[in-house]
């Protein structure tokens, strides 16, 4: 198939009146998989409060007083060229924004009700702006639709703190579903080229078939063939959407195959909507270390801003995109239109993204031995050299079954320095297996394993002296995971290398061996497809953590029992006594003789 990227040509193909981005869904779906980078936008009346976007359950405001907003809403200061501008400078090739909240505000000029932006002192179609402003300047549009709906009668069921006020008798959650379908029909015809996806929500607490979401999707593939749809009808579809979560690898169907994935993700530290008493943001090297992350193992990011009542974007998001966009400007050739890693575990701290014969070698903390080995590579390099002006070339040399390249005295980037190894060939790596060294001993170091968590998830790696550590290790049930071979049955003791800060003792630690993974189940029965699940079986060992003084020091915990051949060992925080539990460098598991 011929790429299907260049939107230029996409947007001049017409059936009639069908105008579309592209030729065919599965055109779409190529172009997304190479764009890898998109905004998110969370924008409703809700801003007004400055609470996030949940404010009207959280705060559990009654529908009367919440209706009193939207006659104050009125963003003079809203300049939709800034924002696709901001989008742009950024490197961003796509954006979705919220067409619908759970509020059940409409911020487009919907035909079939008064609850809308055009019905505010504003007075304009919001999504019309936005859909023309970034259209000229090539960044595509998606929607974000809400399933879910506070505001209209005869969406069921009730929000339970409200639940006495609104009675459910007399409604049929089919009027809604009609009246869902207008504005999906609106929003896929009115706005052409747009959207590219639909990017449902709040899908959870109803099973699909209770709501038609079959014929649903159907009609919305009717209406424009090339369109994406997402995972949150519980139907699949074409995208996998983990929130506020990285998967620990890349996202596999029941097939073993690889699917289309999506991580959206925050920068702030809990809501998606304009949250003004926020203070933690992420940090732009965090930030651009995460798209790289994300890229490695396949999927894109859909990064969020949630704009002020007032029309503007605030600073720190300002900031911070203008941050990506200058990383951007420099390696986006190591971004876009790049497939995942080859391979499994690398033994530096930093990611890899592949184009055919070419490796991109991504290092986000510089060796102290200034070398980088890529771990059973087969092919020949025919020769490295960094993505930089000049490019400057690299040293390499075979060791044994893998290739070592030598980089300079200092990094090109400090979030992310990058170097492109050319072979002579397309990839061809052996999985890395982590197993015993002469004395029978097995070491775990924390790059080599997997950091999981909900959504929310909060464990990453950090850096103290040099070496690596899973770190930020503050939120239940956030944990590590590895996959190691023993030679043969037998007890080992288990001793972490781990730092625990002066008073944050007391946290509770399980140790699970060769658990398995139960999906999350949603509230509507079925089960979530976003990867994350409960721990089932294994062996487990309970500890508590001990202050260190925030030294790493190594700690015996007790013993267990590995079969021969594979085995799993996962550490995850269950009760975090204070404000963080623990750092960690790794685990040995030392044979008892």
């Amino acid at each position: 198939m011929a790429r299907a990227a260049k939107c230029d040509t996409a947007r001049k193909r017409s059936s009639g009146d069908l105008v579309q981005y592209f030729p065919s869904r599965e055109a779409t779906r190529e172009w997304f998989h190479n764009a890898k980078f998109g905004m998110f936008i969370h924008w409703g009346v809700y801003a007004l409060l400055g609470k996030g976007e949940w404010i009207r359950t959280v705060d559990q405001i009654p529908q009367d007083e919440y209706a009193k907003l939207p006659p104050k809403f009125n963003p003079t200061r809203f300049d939709p060229d800034a924002w696709a501008d901001l989008a742009k400078r950024a490197g961003m090739k796509y954006m979705v924004v919220t067409t619908k909240h759970h509020d059940g505000f409409c911020m487009f000029d919907a035909h079939n009700t008064d609850w809308k932006v055009t019905n505010t002192p504003y007075g304009q179609d919001v999504i019309a702006q936005l859909v023309k402003a970034f259209e000229q300047r090539g960044v595509m549009t998606g929607f974000y639709y809400s399933i879910m709906d506070w505001h209209h009668d005869d969406y069921l069921p009730r929000l339970e703190w409200e639940a006495s006020r609104r009675p459910a008798e007399g409604h049929d959650v089919m009027n809604y579903i009609a009246y869902m379908r207008q504005h999906l029909k609106q929003l896929l015809t009115e706005y052409r080229p747009a959207p590219f996806v639909l990017w449902y929500d709040g899908g959870w607490m109803n099973k699909p078939e209770e709501l038609g979401g079959a014929e649903t999707n159907a009609m919305a593939r009717r209406l424009k063939p090339d369109i994406l749809i997402n995972d949150r009808h519980f139907t699949q579809e074409d995208l996998v959407t983990p929130e506020q979560r990285i998967p620990p690898t890349g996202m596999l169907d029941e097939e073993g195959k690889p699917v289309l994935w999506e991580a959206c993700i925050t920068m702030t530290s809990h809501w998606w909507g304009y949250d003004r008493h926020e203070r933690a943001y992420k940090s732009s090297e965090f930030l651009i270390r995460m798209l790289v992350d994300i890229v490695s193992k396949g999927g894109n990011l859909l990064l969020n801003i949630g704009p002020k009542p007032d029309g503007t974007i605030q600073k720190e998001f300002v900031d911070r995109l203008e941050a990506i966009g200058r990383w951007m400007d420099k390696y986006s050739e190591a971004i876009y239109d790049t497939t995942a890693s080859p391979f499994n575990l690398l033994p530096f701290y930093g990611r890899v993204t592949t184009k055919g014969n070419r490796l991109y070698v991504h290092v986000f903390e510089w060796p102290g031995d200034r070398q980088v080995r890529l771990p059973k590579l087969a092919n020949q390099v025919k020769r490295a050299y960094l993505l930089e002006k000049g490019k400057a070339g690299l040293e390499t040399e075979r060791d044994g079954e893998d290739w070592v390249v030598k980089l300079p005295a200092r990094p090109t980037d400090k979030a992310a320095s990058v170097f492109v190894v050319e072979l002579d060939g397309p990839p061809r790596v052996e999985p890395l297996k982590i197993g015993p060294d002469a004395k029978g001993t097995i070491n775990l170091p924390a790059l080599y394993g997997l950091l999981e968590g909900p959504h929310g998830q909060r464990i990453r790696y950090e850096s103290r002296d040099g070496v690596i550590h899973a770190g930020n290790w503050i939120r239940p049930p956030d944990s590590i995971e590895w996959e190691f071979q023993a030679p043969k049955a037998g007890v080992y003791q288990v001793i972490l290398d781990h730092a625990v800060e002066v008073g944050q003792g007391g946290s509770e630690v399980q140790l699970v061996l060769n658990g398995k993974v139960a999906p999350r189940v949603a509230p509507n029965g079925v089960p979530f497809s976003t990867g994350d699940g409960e721990l089932v079986g294994g062996a487990t060992h309970v500890f508590r953590t001990t202050s260190t003084g925030g030294a790493f020091r190594r700690r015996n915990i007790g013993n267990v029992k590995l079969r021969k051949g594979p085995n799993k060992l996962k550490l995850v925080v269950s009760k975090v006594r204070k404000e963080k539990s623990l750092d960690l460098r790794g685990v040995t598991l030392k044979p008892v003789r």
